[in-house]
């Protein structure tokens, strides 16, 4: 169908496809070729046939050459083949994404500034139509943003949504937002981190683990900034290691050529931005009324200035 469907009116698509075609044999005529000369090595596996086309003429013979010089034809166009109609594949899944999608748009590559970061009206595309709440964000030369915030008031979703419309974006793909403009980054997450019994890997040795993955990608990035979204630092360790190893990470990374988001509880650390002026505050909030927790999961300026656990215990009966 790629070899006789005439692509008039995309002139990349037809040439991007031309590998596929020939003016004598095509990649289809190529490989029915192949498939009858195989047909005819099975028809061996049969000794009534195998004696009487061997009594007639040379079969095993013409069979096998016949084979190789299709073979020496083919060896280095079919891997050709197969990367390009792999590729097709992945852009069709991609056409196949913006068509169901028509309310997403595609982003925009920021070349001339490496630490670029705009969002405008961004949502998780996992999460119903309508429903869903979308937000507003931009950073230029900012390193480090801190988020903080109450539970369940959706850092760890923003983080995802920034996440997985950077890889859409990275793939070529349209992406639930607005406006989304991005510096080239190489993506890094710490989000979902898991312990190992058979291993005998604790949660917090994995995220450990998964951090100085991070450290690595920074060393090793030739050039390319590294774009990081770390959900709720060092969580798997007491409250006091915590906060000193979350406190000279963060300042690392500041030092680094990255940029990225982090999530915490530790309200300690909103503090860091005062010492270091590469390292933003952000938060998530929620309000009470008449006993109920409402929240908005809308992103804000500055440290976090509400809490809610002890609330939380206390709406489900817990004594606090």
């Amino acid at each position: 169908m790629i070899e006789k469907f005439e692509f008039n009116e995309s002139r990349n698509t037809s040439e991007f496809l031309e590998i596929f075609k020939a003016k004598n044999d095509g990649a289809s005529d190529e490989l029915k070729k192949l498939d009858r000369l195989i047909a005819l090595v099975r028809l061996r596996e049969n000794p009534i046939y195998r004696i009487i086309f061997n009594l007639i003429l040379p079969f095993d013979f013409i069979v096998c050459k016949k084979l190789l010089t299709l073979i020496s034809d083919i060896e280095h166009k079919l891997p050709e083949w197969l990367e390009k109609f792999q590729e097709l594949e992945c852009l069709i899944s991609l056409a196949n994404f913006s068509y169901l999608n028509p309310d997403y748009n595609f982003p925009e590559f920021e070349t001339g500034n490496e630490n670029t970061f705009e969002i405008k009206n961004c949502g998780h595309p996992l999460l119903t139509r309508g429903k869903k709440i979308c937000n507003d964000f931009a950073f230029i030369n900012s390193g480090t943003i801190l988020i903080t915030g109450s539970n369940m008031s959706g850092k760890s979703t923003f983080l995802k949504t920034v996440g997985i419309n950077h890889c859409l974006a990275n793939a070529g793909a349209p992406v639930n937002a607005d406006h989304f403009r991005t510096s080239v980054f190489n993506l890094f997450t710490c989000i979902k981190v898991n312990d190992s019994v058979s291993d005998g890997i604790s949660y917090f040795y994995a995220e450990v683990k998964r951090l100085k993955e991070l450290i690595d990608e920074i060393n090793n990035s030739r050039g390319r900034k590294i774009f990081f979204l770390i959900d709720e630092i060092f969580k798997g360790t007491n409250n006091k290691e915590r906060l000193t190893g979350s406190r000279e990470f963060i300042k690392y990374l500041s030092k680094q050529n990255c940029a990225g988001f982090i999530s915490t509880h530790d309200l300690e650390l909103v503090n860091l931005s005062q010492e270091n002026f590469n390292v933003t505050n952000f938060h998530f909030r929620e309000e009470i009324i008449n006993n109920e927790m409402i929240f908005d999961y809308k992103i804000h300026a500055g440290p976090c200035p509400t809490t809610n656990a002890l609330k939380i215990m206390e709406i489900a009966g817990l004594p606090v």
